[in-house]
This record gives structure tokens, C-alpha cells and sequence, in this order.
């Protein structure tokens, strides 16, 4: 009896740090955005990463929640393995990985809805994001609404094995070639919407060592594709932004003016 006790109330107790996360979680998301995942540590046989909310690449490490979840995978040579987590987990993603291989982890988010506070919070992310036909067709009379999704990688290896990934994601962030490999001077990627290329878009590249931080923005080619120089020291997010009116089905479900989709891509040259 009273061992039953003591399960129960140790299953209260979590439960009611859980609802805690959840609801911090909720009002964390409306200040900013972008998700990526970020290595934490090694232990013991397993590779522990975090789940990051925040804006120019500093965050806060969350938690695990199902309810936040649609997909969680880890794709080694086109083979997909699902990642199970708990809820509350922390750090979020914790498995074994063969660092033999070239590793992609994914994570994508279920929709979160967002009233924005006001116009200019929502003019500022359109114009960063440089989506400026929104500004002269929206209706400014009343506080936008958005429904946004984010879909992350995170690349881990400790050898030269690479493959391609084939399009699984929305939107998505496909590496081209390894950074792992010293062999290649640059990292190649390609954005891919809806299993296609999309050209002429908008990345933000992101790194950062210790001491420093770099941001720059490129487009890709015509054919979805870019490239960055990469240096061993320090680490990158690779982010791009799609911001669009919802379709007649999408409005059904969604009910918002509009909606985002983030796709991000996370890796350290030299990972060990």
C-alpha cells in the first residue's frame, strides 16, 4: 500500500511539473519562433540534444512534450527509425547513436497558433524574413493571426559516411555533402518545399564559437541549392522562413490569417 502510494504520488509530482512546462512552453513560443535542436552532452550510450527556442541562435533548452510533437525520427541512409521520448524528458531527445555513421535527426513540430500584440511585431518578422508584398496586402485593421510549424535537423557524425537524404519534410533543409569531411572546403545544401527545390529563397546562416557570433543571408540558386565555407571551430544553424496565405483546407483547420513554416539545420564541423 504504501509502495503504491509513493508511485502515485511520484507520478502527481510530474505530472505537475509537466502542466508547469507546458503552460511556459505555450508563452515562451509567442516571443520567438525559431526551433532548432542543439547537441548537449554524451552519456553513457546515448547522444543527448536539446530542444531550443529563442532568436540569433540563443535559446532555452525545453523539455519534451508528445503534445508538441508530429514527428520525431532518426534517418540513417534513408532508413527511418522513430525516436521515442516521455514527456518531460530532459534533455528532450535523448538516444543511441552510431557515430560511424552520418546521422540526421529530425523534428517536426505540431501547428502552434499566435495573436500578434501588434502590427509592427508582425511588419518586423515580414521584413526580416523579406516577404514584402505582405505589407501591401494585408489588412491592417485588425491583429494578425498565424499558425506556424517548424521542421529541424541536426547532423551528427564522427566519420566521412554521408548519404542524401530523400525529401520527407514539408519543408526541409537537405545536406548535399558532409561537414564532417575535411576533403570539403564547403557545406552544399538544398531547400526543399514539398518535395521540391525551392529557388531563389532566403537562408539565414547562423554560427557561433564561445566568444563570437556571425549572421549572414544568402539566396539559394535557381535549382534550390547553396553552399557555405565552414570552419571547424564553430557551429551552425542554417534557417529559412516560408510565410503564406492558407488554402481554402488550411483555413478550415487552421482559422488564421496566415502561416509560417520554419525549416532549420543544426551541425558542429568538428563534433566529437
Amino acid at each position: 500500500m504504501i509502495a503504491f502510494k509513493n508511485i502515485f504520488l511520484k507520478k502527481c509530482i510530474i505530472f505537475f511539473f509537466l502542466i508547469i512546462f507546458l503552460c511556459f512552453f505555450q508563452n515562451k513560443e509567442v516571443v520567438a519562433h525559431e526551433l532548432w535542436l542543439e547537441k548537449n552532452s554524451n552519456l553513457e550510450d546515448k547522444t543527448l540534444i536539446d530542444i531550443m527556442i529563442g532568436q540569433n541562435f540563443k535559446g532555452t533548452p525545453f523539455g519534451f512534450s508528445n503534445n508538441e510533437k508530429e514527428k520525431l525520427f532518426l534517418d540513417n541512409n534513408n532508413i527511418i527509425k522513430d525516436i521515442e521520448q516521455r514527456d518531460g524528458d530532459f534533455p528532450a531527445i535523448q538516444t543511441k547513436l552510431n557515430n560511424n555513421y552520418f546521422n540526421v535527426i529530425n523534428y517536426e513540430s505540431k501547428y502552434s497558433f499566435l495573436k500578434y500584440d501588434n502590427l509592427e511585431t508582425f511588419e518586423d518578422f515580414v521584413k526580416e524574413q523579406n516577404f514584402l508584398d505582405i505589407l501591401s496586402s494585408y489588412n491592417r485593421s485588425k491583429l494578425p493571426t498565424e499558425n506556424y510549424k517548424r521542421f529541424s535537423k541536426i547532423l551528427i557524425s564522427n566519420s566521412n559516411d554521408f548519404f542524401q537524404q530523400t525529401s520527407k519534410l514539408d519543408f526541409e533543409l537537405i545536406a548535399l555533402n558532409s561537414p564532417f569531411d575535411k576533403k570539403n572546403e564547403f557545406f552544399e545544401f538544398k531547400l526543399m518545399d514539398k518535395g521540391k527545390p525551392l529557388g531563389n529563397f532566403q537562408i539565414t546562416i547562423f554560427s557561433k564559437t564561445r566568444e563570437n557570433f556571425t549572421q549572414e543571408i544568402i539566396k539559394t540558386k535557381p535549382n534550390g541549392e547553396g553552399k557555405i565555407r565552414v570552419f571547424d571551430d564553430r557551429v551552425y544553424l542554417l534557417s529559412a522562413v516560408k510565410i503564406f496565405k492558407p488554402n481554402f483546407i488550411q483555413n478550415l483547420k487552421l482559422k488564421s490569417d496566415w502561416v509560417s513554416h520554419w525549416a532549420s539545420l543544426t551541425f558542429y564541423p568538428a563534433y566529437n
